[in-house]
């Protein structure tokens, strides 16, 4: 089963977004400047971020993502479903990928695939 993990919100100043989110709802936050982004923590999922546009977009503003295991694997079963990809798989930093994609009746949505956690080293002790 894959579920809602993520949304991305636009916004023309990231400052003033996390005021208002978080004065309104509670919302905490996690500034992440290479990305020229923010990520915040609403309380329940999904949780999100806040990504910077020059210009509000007049469509596709807020971006919701279903989190998989493959996302190639899952662009295949979508093409084969008939919808159409929009945006191939996309590195993220080292967070993970995401791609978009189109239902049959031209919906967009998105895929996210995380990034495999960094094994943890044993602590080895000086005998």
């Amino acid at each position: 089963m894959h579920g809602f993990g993520y949304v991305d919100i636009p916004t023309t100043h990231l400052k003033k977004a996390q005021k208002f989110f978080g004065t309104l709802f509670g919302w905490t936050f996690k500034e992440m400047p290479e990305l020229e982004m923010v990520l915040f923590r609403a309380g329940t999922q999904p949780n999100g971020g806040f990504y910077l546009v020059k210009k509000m977009p007049k469509k596709g503003q807020v971006n919701v993502y279903i989190e998989v295991e493959d996302i190639d694997a899952k662009l295949k079963e979508i093409k084969k479903a008939k919808g159409k990809v929009l945006v191939k798989k996309t590195p993220v930093g080292d967070l993970g990928w995401w791609a978009q994609f189109a239902t049959p009746d031209g919906c967009y949505l998105s895929l996210w695939q995380a990034a495999a956690p960094e094994p943890v080293a044993e602590a080895t002790s000086a005998q």
